[in-house]
C-alpha cells in the first residue's frame, strides 16, 4: 500500500507540466459539472483494482465541455522495477489505433479520391476474383473454394463485412487455411503492410462479403488502402496528417529510443491469477497496421477525441468536416455479436451505446468509442460533452468487464448537471 500511495503522490507532480501543452483548460470538477466527492470513485476504484492484483497502474482521463478534469497516474508502470506510472507515460494503444485509421479513410474521401462503395480490387488488385471457404466433407481438403457473389467495397471493410476471419469465429475452414497462411510471413514487425495484406488477400474468405460482422483484419487493410491512395506510407500520413495538426506529440508506430523509457510494461494474468509480464509489440516496427500498433498517452489520445466531439476540428486544425465524423457515428450494423458489446451497435470504427440498456454501462445513448487488447479504452458522450480515457496495459479478456465498464461507470456517475 505504501509503494501505490507512493506513485499515485509521485504521478500527481508529474501530471503539472503536462496541463500546459494540452491546449485546454483545466478545471476543478464542479467547474465542468461533475461532483468532485463522486468523482473520486474512480481513483478508489483504480486502487482496488491494483489492490487486488488485476491491474499493475493505469492512467485516466475525464475532459467534459472542452475543459480537462482529470489527468491521472495510477500505481505502477513496471512491477519488477516499481517504477511508479507516470501521466505522460507510453501504452501500446492497440485497437485504439483503428479509429485513428477511420478518420484517415474519412479524410480521403472528403477529398472525392474514392467512394465508399467502390471495390476494393479497384485500389489493391490482389483482392479481385477472391473465393470463399466452404465446407464439404468429400472435397480435398474438406472443403471447396466457391467464387465470392460480389467484391469486396470499402464500406465493407470500414463495418467489417468483408468476409474476413475474426470474431466471432465461425469454426470454418477458412480459419485454419489463414493461420497457416499467416505462419508463412516473416517474424511480427519485420513484414510490411503491403506485404501482409498481399497474404491476406491470397487467403480465401470465411464469409460472403457484406453478409456478415466478423471483427478481423478489415482495417489493416484500410490503412494499405490509405498507402496507396495516399502515395504516403500509414506512418507518415498518420503523422502529416493527423498527429501534427493535432498536437499528438507521443503517438507513433516506433518509439524513438529516447522516449522508450516512458513505455508501460504489459501484462496478463498467470494460473495463479498472478501478474505475468509480456514481451508486448516491437518498440520499433516496419509493420504499420491501421488495424492495431500505434503507441500513444492519454493526453495525446484526448486531442484525438476532443477533435472527434468538436465535430472534426481542434484549436483551427480542421481534420474532418462535421459530416464525417456525424457518419462514423450512424449505427451500421445494429447487432454486434460479442457479448463485450452487447447493447451497442457499430458505426465507422466505432461502436455506440443502444437507447435499450442492454449494455449495462451508465451514459447516454450514441455514446461511442472503442477499446484496445490491452485494456485501454475510450468513450465520447456527445450529449453530456464528456470524454473517458483509460490507459492500462493489462491483457483484456472478453469474459471480465470488470476494469472498462467499471471505469465507465465511476466516471459517468459523478455527473452533476
Amino acid at each position: 500500500m505504501k509503494s501505490i500511495c507512493l506513485s499515485v503522490l509521485f504521478a500527481l507532480v508529474a501530471v503539472t507540466p503536462l496541463f500546459a501543452t494540452l491546449g485546454m483548460p483545466q478545471v476543478e470538477p464542479e467547474a465542468a459539472g461533475l461532483s468532485a466527492k463522486r468523482l473520486k470513485h474512480v481513483d478508489d476504484f483504480i486502487m482496488r483494482l491494483e489492490a487486488e492484483g488485476k491491474l499493475a497502474g493505469a492512467v485516466t482521463v475525464v475532459a467534459r465541455r472542452g475543459q480537462l478534469v482529470s489527468l491521472s497516474a495510477h500505481g505502477l508502470a513496471d512491477v519488477a522495477t516499481q517504477r511508479a506510472m507516470r501521466a505522460d507515460d507510453i501504452f501500446q494503444i492497440q485497437s485504439m489505433t483503428k479509429p485513428i485509421t477511420t478518420v484517415a479513410v474519412l479524410m480521403l474521401l472528403e477529398e472525392g479520391r474514392f467512394l465508399l462503395c467502390d471495390p476494393v480490387e479497384k485500389y489493391l488488385p490482389e483482392f479481385h476474383d477472391m473465393k470463399v471457404a466452404v465446407a464439404r466433407a468429400d472435397a480435398p481438403g474438406g472443403c471447396e473454394l466457391v467464387p465470392a457473389l460480389r467484391a469486396i467495397t470499402i464500406h465493407d471493410l470500414l463495418t467489417h463485412r468483408a468476409g474476413f476471419t475474426g470474431v466471432p469465429p465461425s469454426g470454418g475452414p477458412a480459419e485454419a487455411l489463414r493461420r497457416n497462411a499467416v505462419k508463412s510471413l516473416p517474424a511480427y514487425g519485420t513484414f510490411t503492410l503491403a506485404e501482409y495484406v498481399k497474404n491476406l488477400a491470397a487467403s480465401p474468405l470465411d464469409a460472403q462479403p457484406g453478409a456478415e460482422f466478423r471483427y478481423g483484419p478489415a482495417t489493416v487493410v484500410l490503412g494499405r488502402l490509405v498507402e496507396v491512395i495516399s502515395g504516403q506510407t500509414l506512418e507518415q500520413f498518420f503523422s502529416e496528417r493527423i498527429f501534427a495538426p493535432l498536437g499528438m506529440t507521443d503517438t507513433c508506430f516506433s518509439v524513438p529510443e529516447s522516449k522508450q523509457a516512458r513505455v508501460a510494461s504489459v501484462y496478463a494474468s498467470g494460473p495463479d491469477k498472478k501478474r505475468v509480464q509480456r514481451p508486448g509489440d516491437p518498440l520499433v516496427t516496419r509493420f504499420f497496421s491501421g488495424d492495431g500498433n500505434l503507441y500513444s498517452t492519454g493526453s495525446d489520445y484526448l486531442r484525438f477525441c476532443q477533435m472527434l466531439l468538436n465535430g472534426g476540428e481542434l484549436d483551427g486544425h480542421r481534420v474532418l468536416g462535421r459530416k464525417s465524423v456525424e457518419l462514423m457515428t450512424t449505427p451500421t450494423v445494429e447487432n454486434l455479436p460479442m457479448p463485450f458489446l452487447r447493447g451497442q451497435a457499430f458505426g465507422l470504427g466505432v461502436a455506440l451505446q443502444k437507447a435499450d440498456g442492454a449494455s449495462g454501462l451508465l451514459g447516454s445513448p450514441g455514446t461511442y468509442g472503442w477499446s484496445g487488447g490491452y485494456s485501454t479504452y475510450f468513450r465520447i458522450d456527445p450529449r453530456e460533452k464528456l470524454i473517458l480515457i483509460l490507459l492500462a496495459q493489462q491483457e483484456f479478456s472478453p469474459k471480465d468487464l470488470e476494469l472498462q465498464y467499471g471505469f465507465q461507470n465511476t466516471v459517468m456517475q459523478a455527473i452533476a448537471d
